[in-house]
């Protein structure tokens, strides 16, 4: 077995810096007497753990004295569980004494991961190690991470420096190499090891088991027999929640909706992990803006299929947010996702498929929605009619016209992409064979044109080069239409679509323009 201990030391600095919408900003964390912790701005100016929080406020008056939320504690370290899953299933929260100032209460603050069956598919523990660490930095948390071959182990490494590596040969060294003072669970305990001088877990293992056991309890002596591997350690493994639902708030009250990016951002990402661990994808997602004294903002994103693509999806994002404008100044962002999909894992491909050009039109198409709105982005649509004017549709782009493959009518350019042409019609209804083709720009109405020397006249006479095609119909809604089509060219060797009324209800006769062809 191979552990990785994830040891967040500043886990509610981080949990706030997520929300600062300006980064290096000055913060310090209070219980209701002191400073617990401060970032590196706030120390620059002075502040320091430990230092009274009236002493804080009059150093720098300016700077955010915030009150630790456990409970929020609790919500990112689970978030962080489900994201740590897409490596491997076997993840336990880790609890620990984050804080001494608040009477030795145990607070999760940590991760516990066996790793082993997962080493080959990322590619060993170098590459899964570093994949582990720049995710976790992307999420926004600061972490010291442990490795060792027994998780109590990895847990105490990982406690006392970044990056240490215990082979289990080596494993007993390490750990006696360790500060006594990381078994200590109580304030008693530490200053009872400070007492009688004992620095180092090799110094407490060199003394008597019965006198360990009666001054500093048995408990200390239990995680140090699991750390060195003589004890059983089971753990007890996370579940990931069925759907996702993140909650972040915001440090200051944000008035534009491009400066909500930030934060999304730090929303998104452990929305992607918790789907990886899941082996899902979305179609759509909901992110909320809460207000204080309004209804909260709702931006919803649908795809043009389903992802679990951080980067498109905050693209996304940002292409909507971009042209949203917010009702109040914002002071939380909320996501959440329930329906996903199963997303087979893809495989690389050595040149370009038909299926990677569909994929691009697809995020074109969504990228436009996303910017102009659903409705906005449209696509033609044959319709089973022999009349030119009513053959064919204009509809908004849907989720189920961007995933049809249907086969483009032989009439239209084979480079126009296969998700903008028109539908082909349904079954039972059939369209005549064109016997000419038939140009993409039709004009709103028909223009009539004047005859010189019995041609027709459209800015120079008209010379006849194919036709004519008959088209008669409009029976059934009492719009009777019989015309001859003809293609017919101009001086400057433009190529129209005309044709002759022969006899229309409206009482109109001789020739039209239709349309033109490119």
């Amino acid at each position: 077995m191979w552990w990785l201990g994830l040891f967040f030391e500043r886990l509610s600095l981080d949990i706030v810096e997520r929300g600062v919408a300006v980064p290096d900003a000055a913060l310090a964390l209070c219980d209701r007497h002191f400073v617990l912790d401060a970032n590196d701005a706030a120390r620059a100016q002075g502040i320091a753990p430990g230092m009274k929080r009236a002493a804080a406020q009059a150093l720098a008056p300016a700077l955010p004295l915030l009150e630790r939320d456990l409970d929020a504690e609790c919500r990112a370290l689970e978030s962080v569980a489900a994201w740590m899953q897409q490596f491997t299933p076997s993840v336990s929260l880790q609890s620990d004494l984050a804080f001494e100032t608040f009477d030795d209460t145990a607070s999760p603050c940590g991760l516990l991961v066996e790793v082993a069956p997962s080493l080959r598919y990322f590619g060993g523990f170098r590459a899964l190690f570093t994949r582990v660490r720049e995710g976790l930095r992307s999420l926004g948390y600061h972490v010291r991470i442990g490795a060792a071959a027994t998780a109590s182990a990895a847990w105490l490494l990982a406690r006392h420096r970044d990056a240490s590596f215990a082979s289990a040969p080596r494993l007993e060294q390490r750990i006696g190499a360790l500060p006594a003072r990381l078994l200590a669970r109580t304030r008693a305990q530490r200053e009872l090891l400070d007492s009688i001088d004992v620095r180092h877990v090799r110094e407490l293992l060199a003394l008597p088991r019965a006198a360990i056991a009666r001054r500093l309890g048995g408990a200390l002596l239990d995680e140090l027999d699991r750390a060195l591997g003589r004890l059983p350690d089971p753990r007890r493994w996370f579940e990931p929640p069925a759907e996702f639902d993140l909650r972040i708030e915001l440090l200051t009250h944000v008035e534009h909706a491009e400066a909500l990016v930030f934060a999304a951002r730090r929303l998104l990402d452990p929305m992607t992990g918790w789907l990886a661990a899941r082996h899902g994808a979305i179609r759509a997602f909901t992110l909320r803006a809460e207000h204080d004294g309004h209804d909260d903002t709702s931006i919803e994103i649908r795809l043009a299929d389903p992802t679990r693509d951080p980067e498109r999806l905050l693209g996304l994002l940002r292409e909507r947010l971009s042209v949203i404008r917010l009702p109040e100044a914002t002071h939380a962002l909320r996501l959440r996702c329930a329906d996903i999909v199963a997303l087979a894992d893809g495989s690389g491909e050595l040149f370009p498929t038909p299926d990677a050009n569909r994929e691009s039109l697809h995020r074109l198409v969504e990228r436009l929605q996303a910017r102009l709105g659903p409705g906005r982005v449209q696509r033609l649509r044959l319709a089973a009619d022999h009349r030119p004017e009513a053959a064919y549709r204009i509809e908004p782009i849907d989720e189920a016209g961007l995933t049809a493959h249907r086969a483009a009518p032989a009439s239209l350019p084979a480079a126009l992409p296969e998700a903008l042409l028109p539908q082909a019609p349904a079954p039972q209804a059939s369209l005549p064979a064109a016997s000419l083709p038939r140009p993409l720009w039709l004009l709103d109405r028909p223009i009539a044109l004047a005859e010189r020397n019995n041609r027709p006249w459209w800015h120079s006479p008209l010379r006849l080069l194919a036709g004519p095609e008959r088209i008669e119909g409009g029976w059934w809604d009492d719009s009777l239409m019989q015309r001859d089509y003809f293609i017919a060219e101009d001086d400057a060797h433009a190529l129209y679509w005309i044709y002759r009324e022969r006899l229309g209800t409206d009482g109109r006769r001789g020739w039209f323009v239709q349309g033109r062809f490119g």
